[in-house]
C-alpha cells in the first residue's frame, strides 16, 4: 500500500469517527438542551445543537465529495425524502422569504439531514447500529430515571420556563388536583411522554435480540422506567398511541411464528417481552392511582371548571343574587360588554363583564355583600379581554376570590385561584368558567372579595382582566360532593373518550376547529411557512395558533399539496420498512427491524392529535430512526445485488471506492 493511500485512508477514517462520535453527542444531549442552554449563556448555549448538526453535515459533504457523489441512504427513501424537502425549499421561495416563513422551513425540516449522517456512519461500520439503538435506549433510561424521582419528590428538577410563562408556576398537575404531571429536562410533560414512547419499542427489540444476558436485563429495566415515566407524564394521546404500537408490535412477532413445528416454543419470548412490557404500564398506573388516591384532593377545594356545556346547563335550582346588578361595598364596578369567539364552535360569545385591571404593585379587590343560601354556589366566568392577548401586551392576570363572614373574627378564606395568560398559553383565549362551593356559609352574611393580581412577572400594563355572569345560585346538594369523592387518576384516564365535558380533550378540539377554519381561507395552497406552531408564535404571536396535529399544520400551512407529500413520505416509510423486513434473512434484524418500524408508528398514530414533529427531540430521533431503517433497506438491496463471493461487509467500501 502506497504512503499516499494510507494517509487518505487515515483521513477517511477521522472524518468517520468524528462524524459518528459527533451524531452520537448531538443525540445524547440533545434531551439536556434546556440544561445547556440554561448553564451555559448566549448563543452557544442556544445554538449548539444547530452549530453541531452543521458541523456534522459539513463532515458528510467532505465524505461525498470524496466518493464524488452525495451520500444518501441508497434504498427508496431517498425520493420520498428529496421530495418532502424540495416541496418545503419551494414553498419557501414562493410564499416569499421572510423571517416568517424562514422560521417555518426550520421547523418543518429541523433535523432532516441527520438521516443522511447516520446512513453514512453505518454504511461504512455496520455494527454501530447497535450501538446507536443502545445509546437512545440508555438516554431514554437516564431520562425516565428523572421523571420518577421528579414524581416521586413532587418537585420539578428543572423548571421549565415555558410552563412558568403559561402557568405563572412551574408545576403541571392534572388540573384542580395535586397529582403531579412531570417533564424533567423537556418543555412539557407532552415532549417527554412523545420522546421516551418512540424509544420504548427500541427497548423491547433489545430485550429480543441482545445476545448477552446482561444486555438483556439492562434493556429491561430500561424499558420498565421508560413505561412507567410515561404514565406519570398523565399524557393521554401518547398513552393511545403507546400501547396501539406495542400491542400491533405483539400481534407482528406473533403472526409471524404462527406457522411450522414448535410453534410455542418460538411465540413465548417475544410475546412475552411485549406482553410484560404492556403489564408493566398498566402496573405503573395502578401503582400510581393506588398511592396517590389519598392525596389527590382538589388543590382549591370546592372548584369546578365548566366546559361551555355544562356551564350553560348547570343544574341550579336557583339564582340568588346577579352581583353585577349590584353596587360592591368597596372599590369599583366598571362594567364593558366583551365578545370572545367560542374556539371550537366558533361562534361569538358576547357577555356584560366586570373589569378589574391590577395595579402597578399589589392587587385591586371589589367587595361584595351577600347572603349565602343552602348549597350556594358562586358562578363566575374570567377572560383577558382580546384586544391584549398578542404577548407584547404584558403576562397575564391572576383571579383570586375570597371569603370572610361579616362580624365574624375569622380572616378571609381563599377560594379560588386562577392565572389566566391567553398571550402565551392560547388554551387561555376564551372563557373560563367556573363554579366555587359556598355551602361552609351557608345562612350567613359573608363579604366576597374579587382580587385581581398581575403575572408573575409583575408585569401590570394592558392586564384587561374581567369577571362575568358572577351570581350567588343555588345547586343540588350533591353537586360538589359527587366530583370530589370521584378519582382524579380515574377520572382523567377515563376522559380520553370525553369529547364534550373535559377541558384538554376540548383545547384540542378548539385547535383542531381553529386550524381547518383558517384552512378555508387558503384552501388550495395554505396560508404558508411558518403560519402555525412554533415558527408563529415566535414572528407573530398575536395570531398565532397551534393546529394540535402534524397532519392539519401540514394542511394549513401548505395545502392539500402538502398533506400529499407528507403521505407520501410515511407511506414509503412504511414500504421500504415492509419490503426489507420480508427480505431480511437475519432473525435478529428482522426484530431489530420491527424495533424500529414500530418506534416509527408511535410517531405516526400520535402525530394525529399532536404537532410532535415540532418536538426537537422527536424530530431528532424520527429522522435517526428513518436514517437507520434506510441504511438497512439499502444493505438488503446491495445483498440481493452482489455478486457471489463477495462479502457483506466489503460491500459497502467496495461501492464508496467509486
Amino acid at each position: 500500500m502506497s504512503t499516499e493511500t494510507s494517509f487518505t485512508s487515515a483521513r477517511k477514517d477521522v472524518v468517520d469517527s468524528l462524524m459518528f462520535w459527533g451524531l452520537l453527542v448531538f443525540l445524547l444531549l440533545l434531551p439536556f438542551h434546556l440544561v445547556i442552554k440554561g448553564l451555559v449563556p448566549g448563543p452557544i448555549g442556544t445554538y449548539w445543537k444547530e452549530g453541531l448538526l452543521g458541523l456534522l453535515l459539513v463532515l458528510w459533504l467532505i465524505e461525498s465529495l470524496r466518493v464524488r457523489r452525495l451520500l444518501l441512504t441508497r434504498s427508496g427513501l431517498d425520493w420520498a425524502v428529496l421530495l418532502y424537502l424540495g416541496y418545503l425549499v419551494l414553498r419557501f421561495f414562493v410564499d416569499g422569504p421572510g423571517w416568517e416563513t424562514l422560521w417555518g422551513l426550520y421547523i418543518s425540516m429541523m433535523y432532516l439531514p441527520v438521516l443522511w449522517v447516520v446512513a453514512t456512519v453505518l454504511r461504512q461500520r455496520p455494527s454501530r447500529l447497535m450501538v446507536l439503538i443502545g445509546s437512545l435506549v440508555g438516554v431514554g433510561a437516564v431520562v425516565a430515571i428523572g421523571g420518577l424521582l421528579e414524581f416521586i419528590l413532587n418537585v420539578p428538577l428543572w423548571p421549565s420556563e415555558e410552563m412558568m410563562r403559561m402557568h405563572g408556576f412551574p408545576g403541571v398537575f392534572i388540573y384542580g388536583t395535586n397529582i403531579r404531571r412531570v417533564y424533567f429536562t423537556f418543555d412539557s410533560p407532552t415532549t417527554l411522554a412523545n420522546t421516551l414512547a418512540m424509544i420504548l419499542p427500541l427497548a423491547v427489540s433489545l430485550v429480543l435480540v441482545s445476545e448477552r444476558r446482561l444486555a438483556r436485563v439492562a434493556a429491561g429495566v430500561a424499558a420498565g422506567l421508560m413505561a412507567a415515566c410515561i404514565v406519570v407524564t398523565f399524557s393521554r394521546g401518547i398513552w393511545v398511541a403507546t400501547v396501539l404500537s406495542l400491542v400491533v408490535m405483539g400481534a407482528w412477532l406473533a403472526l409471524e411464528r404462527v406457522s411450522g413445528r414448535g410453534l410455542l416454543r418460538r411465540l413465548w419470548r417475544p410475546l412475552a417481552v411485549v406482553a410484560g412490557t404492556l403489564l408493566l404500564i398498566g402496573l405503573a398506573w395502578t401503582v400510581v392511582w393506588a398511592v396517590w388516591s389519598p392525596f389527590e384532593d382538589s388543590t382549591y377545594q370546592g372548584v369546578a371548571e365548566l366546559s361551555p356545556e355544562a356551564y350553560a346547563h348547570l343544574p341550579i335550582n336557583s339564582v340568588e343574587e346577579d352581583l353585577l346588578s349590584q353596587r360592591p361595598v368597596s372599590g369599583e364596578a366598571v362594567l364593558q360588554t366583551w365578545s370572545i369567539t367560542d374556539p371550537v364552535s366558533l361562534e361569538p360569545d358576547e357577555r356584560l363583564v366586570l373589569y378589574e385591571h391590577p395595579p402597578q404593585e399589589d392587587k385591586t379587590e371589589i367587595i361584595y355583600s351577600v347572603e349565602v343560601p343552602q348549597n350556594g354556589a358562586l358562578r363566575f366566568a374570567v377572560a383577558l379581554a382580546p384586544d391584549v392577548w398578542s404577548p407584547q401586551y404584558g403576562d397575564g392576570v391572576t383571579f383570586e376570590v375570597y371569603v370572610a363572614e361579616q362580624g365574624g373574627m375569622h380572616p378571609q378564606e381563599a377560594v379560588f385561584a386562577r392565572y389566566v395568560n391567553p398571550k402565551e398559553n392560547i388554551s387561555d383565549r376564551r372563557w373560563r368558567n367556573y363554579l366555587v362551593d359556598l355551602s361552609p356559609w351557608a345562612g350567613k352574611a359573608v363579604y366576597l372579595s374579587l382580587v385581581t393580581r398581575p403575572g408573575p412577572a409583575g408585569d401590570w400594563a394592558y392586564d384587561w382582566g374581567g369577571w362575568s355572569d358572577l351570581e350567588v345560585v343555588q345547586v343540588p346538594s350533591e353537586y360538589f360532593a359527587s366530583v370530589e369523592t370521584e378519582s382524579a387518576i380515574l377520572r382523567h384516564t377515563s376522559s380520553i373518550a370525553d369529547w364534550t365535558g373535559d377541558e384538554t380533550n376540548r383545547d384540542r378540539l378548539a385547535a383542531w376547529s381553529q386550524s381547518l377554519d383558517a384552512w378555508r381561507t387558503a384552501p388550495l395552497w395554505g396560508m404558508g411557512l411558518g403560519t402555525t406552531g412554533v415558527a408563529a408564535l415566535r414572528t407573530n404571536p398575536g395570531e398565532a395558533f397551534v393546529t394540535e396535529s402534524q397532519v392539519l399544520k401540514a394542511l394549513v400551512e401548505l395545502g392539500p399539496l402538502g398533506v400529499l407529500v407528507l403521505f407520501v413520505l410515511w407511506f414509503q416509510i412504511g414500504r421500504v420498512g415492509l419490503r426489507t423486513y420480508r427480505a431480511s434473512e437475519d432473525a435478529s434484524r428482522r426484530t431489530l427491524l420491527l424495533g424500529l418500524l414500530i418506534s416509527l408508528l408511535v410517531v405516526f398514530i400520535e402525530g394525529w392529535v399532536y404537532q410532535n414533529l415540532e418536538v426537537k427531540q422527536v424530530n431528532a430521533y424520527f429522522w435517526t430512526l428513518v436514517g437507520a431503517l434506510g441504511f438497512l433497506a439499502g444493505r438488503v438491496k446491495a445483498a440481493r445485488n452482489r455478486p457471489q463471493g463477495t462479502s457483506a461487509e466489503a460491500e459497502p467500501q467496495a461501492q464508496d471506492s467509486g
